[in-house]
C-alpha cells in the first residue's frame, strides 16, 4: 500500500487478523471443514460491527477500499491458518489459498444519501471509496475468466512483489517504473522478470443494474450502471432480481474505434451482493394477520364475490374503477397452477397480460404497482427498449452470441 509505511502496515494487518479471530472464527472454522482448496470462499462482515470494534480501521476500509479489502482478504488467509493450526487433531481441516472478505453495510451510516445514491446521481466524488448502489438487474452476461494477479521480480535486488491488472486500461498489467521494494537503501532496479506458475485467474461477470422507476420522477428516464463480479460472486442474481451492491466505483476505457471519442465508462466493481427480493419470501407472516385473513373470508363466505372487490379496491387504489382491468392484474400477478401433460410437457401456468388504452387512462399506474408488488421485475419503457422491441434477443458480448438475455 502506497498510502502506508512499514510498521503501519503489520499493525493493521494483526489487527484485522485479531478482529477476525474475535467475531468471526465460526466462519472460519466452516470454511477450513470446506474439502475443496481451490475454490474461493467468502467470509461476511457487518460493517457496523467493524465500526464499534475498530473504527480507524473502518474508516480506511471506507475511504481506501481498493488496497484495504486485498488487505483483509490477506488478514482472513491469515487468521484462518492460526485457526487451522489450533484444530483438534481430530478435525480434518484443509488450508484455503482464497478467501475473500465480503463487507455488509446494512445498518451502518455507509447508507446514508452520500455513499448510498441512486444510480443517476452517481458522480465523480463517489470514485475510490466504498459505495453503495440499489437496482434491478436487467442482463446478466457470461462468466469469464480474467488474470488477476502476476507476480515479477526485480533483476537487481531479488525483491518479488504482486501487480494487479488495472481496468481503466482493459484490465492491462502495468511494470512499475521502479522497484517497489521499501528497504533503507533504495534499489531502483528497472528490470523485472515475471516469476513463472504465479498467474491467478479469477471467475469474472459483467451485469447491468437499473435504477428503480418507483424513485423517479416522471417522464425520467430510468439509468443504468455496469456490475462487475469476481470469483464467489458470480452467477448469483439473474435478470430481474433486486440488489444492493456495495462495491469501488471505477471507470474503464470505452472500446477504441476508428474516428470516435474514447470516453470511460463508470464500473462498479462488487464487493458484496444483497438479493432484496429474496427478504420478501423470507417475511414471516405473524399469527395476527393470518387470522385477519381467515376471518376476512369467514365474514364473505355467504357472498365471495363481495370479498373479491373488496381486495380488488386494494389493487392500483390511486385509480378509481376498472374493476375488470384491476381483476386482470391480480389474476396475472397470482398466476396458476403448471400442469404436465402425459407426454411430460410442461404447461406453465403464468399468463400474459397486455394493456390497451387511451393515454392518461392509468396503464402506467397499473405497470408500476404490478412491478412494486412483484417479487422479481423488471420495469421498461419504448424509450428504453430497442427497435427490436420488448423480446428476448441475443446479443454480442465480448465476441460470443449470449442467447437468450432481456435487453431492454
Amino acid at each position: 500500500m502506497d498510502s502506508c509505511n512499514e510498521e503501519e502496515v503489520p499493525m493493521r494487518l494483526h489487527s484485522a487478523v485479531e478482529y477476525l479471530l474475535h467475531s468471526h472464527s465460526d466462519q472460519l472454522r466452516s470454511i477450513i471443514l470446506s474439502p475443496d482448496p481451490k475454490l474461493h470462499y467468502p467470509l461476511f462482515v457487518d460493517y457496523a460491527e467493524l465500526m464499534d470494534a475498530d473504527p480507524p480501521l473502518a474508516r480506511l476500509v471506507f475511504a481506501n477500499p481498493t488496497d484495504y479489502l486485498r488487505f483483509f482478504d490477506q488478514a482472513a488467509i491469515l487468521a484462518h491458518k492460526r485457526v487451522l493450526k489450533d484444530m483438534v487433531s481430530h478435525e480434518k481441516g484443509v488450508e484455503k489459498k482464497f478467501i475473500h472478505v465480503r463487507f455488509n453495510v446494512c445498518g451502518s451510516p455507509l447508507e446514508f444519501p452520500e455513499t448510498f445514491p441512486t444510480i443517476g446521481r452517481v458522480r465523480v466524488k463517489h470514485r475510490g471509496i466504498l459505495l453503495t448502489l440499489k437496482g434491478t438487474v436487467i442482463r446478466s452476461g457470461a462468466v469469464k475468466m480474467y488474470e488477476g494477479q502476476r507476480t515479477y521480480q526485480c533483476k537487481k535486488c531479488k525483491h518479488m512483489f504482486p501487480l494487479y491488472p488495472e481496468l481503466e486500461t482493459r484490465n492491462s498489467i502495468t511494470l512499475p517504473s521502479i522497484c517497489p521494494s521499501q528497504r533503507s537503501n533504495p534499489c531502483e532496479g528497472t528490470k523485472f522478470l515475471c516469476i513463472e506458475n504465479t498467474t491467478v485467474c479469477h471467475d469474472y461477470q459483467e451485469i447491468k443494474i437499473q435504477e428503480s422507476t418507483q424513485v423517479l420522477g416522471v417522464g425520467v428516464i430510468p439509468r443504468l450502471i455496469l456490475v462487475i463480479l469476481q470469483d464467489d460472486l458470480v452467477d448469483i442474481v439473474k435478470a430481474g432480481d433486486d440488489v444492493i451492491i456495495t462495491g469501488i466505483l471505477t471507470a474503464k476505457w470505452s472500446p477504441d474505434l476508428k474516428d470516435v471519442r474514447c470516453d470511460l465508462d463508470p464500473i462498479l466493481i462488487a464487493n458484496h451482493v444483497r438479493k432484496t427480493n429474496e427478504m420478501k419470501l423470507e417475511i414471516d407472516i405473524p399469527d395476527d394477520v393470518a387470522m385477519k385473513f381467515k376471518q376476512f373470508w369467514l365474514d364473505f363466505r355467504d357472498t365471495p364475490l363481495k370479498g373479491r372487490n373488496t381486495i380488488l379496491q386494494g389493487i392500483c387504489p390511486q385509480v378509481f374503477g376498472l374493476f375488470t382491468v384491476k381483476l386482470a392484474v391480480a389474476l396475472t400477478l397470482i398466476g396458476g397452477v403448471q400442469h404436465v401433460d402425459a407426454s411430460g410437457t410442461k404447461i406453465r401456468g403464468e399468463s400474459h397480460l397486455l394493456l390497451v388504452g387511451d393515454p392518461g387512462t392509468g396503464k402506467s399506474q397499473f405497470l408500476k404497482f404490478a412491478a412494486k408488488l412483484s417479487n422479481r421485475s423488471v420495469i421498461t419503457t419504448g424509450l428504453g427498449s430497442t427497435s427490436a422491441g420488448l423480446t428476448v434477443t441475443a446479443v454480442k458480448d465480448g465476441g460470443n452470441f449470449i442467447s437468450p438475455l432481456l435487453e431492454f
